[in-house]
């Protein structure tokens, strides 16, 4: 056969691609052989080291502090190697510290659950890029160990934290920007919060005492979980959420209820305030808000705007001052009528809604105190209504 001057430029040509193709894909293989592999959850036992030395156990990703001999229980079973402690023959949670109390732990797993009531320092400061879920709870109904210091700048994946049952004088979670649940103690809420159960599973009823909780500039929190009577107001930036849904809090002891920036929150709950103070429940702008509930407190003001399909039937606590914008007639008035506002209120402004003079005059007619204002639309203030107001030593203003 012969070949052609074209032939041979063609063969040339391809002989050309082929050998480029052949360095492509070699360095393609060793760019991959040299890149190193990510990490995988492990699902092998857990191991221990109860002779490891100081400085193994403080190079660990997680590293606790606690009086020699003290009971650590920890989960998962597996992923995990733990130094300085010993496991219990027949329950595989329990470890005992040595004697230089300190305790390691190493792995790779997504959810860490701690329990011990005499916790004195945790540190989390390595990179643990698997770990999403954090639980640290104390194994009594409170804590015994005292100023827990808690350090989880390494957890920049951690999506879910509980801790529950400590006393903390400052929690730090700025590096947690991909944070969405979050409990500062905790009871039992089932179906009330599906997305706490979901995460932390359940975690019987204990309170925390933390004075100061410092949140990530840009958090994306999404359901908070609040039960701490040490915290007071500006501690704790609650203006700051944009993205929060659910709020829950037991025996509050800040009084600011504003969530200024929380413009997707759906579901707010709060009771018993600590010290009986009043809480400030001016949420303003909620149009995404479906269900408001204050028990056992006083509110000095509650207002609401654009929440048209919110529900306050569940909201029994009295209010000085009521500002409703926009929210459904019924829910507004019968919030008044029906709870405890009905004995505390003094000022009453209803804007925007569809009420009538007959909804009006009933909710009118149940009110419990004297001098105060009632300000609708000038409309509304007929001889009905303004006769109803009189009966009551209260007064009405046209808006």
């Amino acid at each position: 056969m012969r070949f052609t001057l074209a032939n041979n430029k063609e063969m040339k040509k391809s002989l050309a691609l082929l050998a480029l193709a052949a360095l492509f894909i070699g360095t393609t293989s060793c760019r991959k052989k040299d890149e190193p592999k990510p990490p995988v959850v492990s699902t092998d036992p857990n191991t221990t080291d109860a002779s490891a030395d100081v400085a193994a156990i403080k190079n660990s990703q997680a590293v606790l502090t606690v009086p020699a001999g003290s009971v650590v229980y920890i989960k998962p079973q597996t992923g995990l190697k733990i130094l300085g402690a010993t496991m219990d023959a027949t329950d595989k949670t329990k470890y005992t510290v040595g004697t230089n109390g300190l305790l390691g732990i190493n792995g790779n797993v997504e959810k860490l659950e701690l329990e011990s009531d005499d916790i004195t320092d945790l540190t989390l400061s390595k990179s643990s890029p698997l770990l999403k879920t954090l639980i640290l709870v104390t194994k009594t109904q409170s804590a015994t160990a005292n100023a827990t210091k808690i350090d989880l700048s390494g957890l920049t994946e951690l999506e879910s934290l509980l801790i529950a049952g400590y006393s903390i004088e400052s929690l730090d979670i700025t590096k947690l920007n991909k944070l969405k649940n979050l409990g500062i103690g905790a009871w039992e809420l089932g179906a009330n919060f599906p997305e706490m159960t979901d995460a932390f599973g359940s975690i019987p009823e204990k309170a925390s005492r933390i004075s100061e909780v410092k949140l990530p500039a840009n958090n994306v929190i999404e359901n908070f979980i609040m039960r701490t009577a040490t915290l007071q107001d500006g501690k704790c930036d609650f203006d700051n959420l944009p993205k929060l849904k659910k709020f829950f809090c037991q025996s509050p002891f800040f009084s600011n209820f504003t969530f200024a920036k929380s413009t997707e929150l759906e579901v707010l709950y709060a009771t018993a305030p600590t010290a009986g103070i009043k809480l400030n429940a001016d949420l303003g702008n909620k149009p995404n808000l479906k269900d408001v509930t204050f028990t056992n407190a006083t509110l000095s003001k509650f207002a609401i705007s654009n929440a048209t399909g919110v529900k306050l039937k569940d909201s029994k606590a009295g209010a000085i001052a009521v500002e409703f914008d926009n929210i459904p007639a019924v829910q507004a008035a019968q919030y008044i009528a029906n709870g405890a506002a009905r004995s505390t209120v003094k000022s009453i402004t209803l804007k925007n809604m569809e009420i009538t003079e007959d909804l009006l005059v009933k909710m009118i007619n149940r009110l419990q105190t004297s001098g105060g204002t009632l300000k609708v639309k000038g409309e509304l203030l007929t001889t009905a209504v303004n006769a109803a107001l009189s009966a009551k030593g209260w007064t009405g203003a046209a808006l």
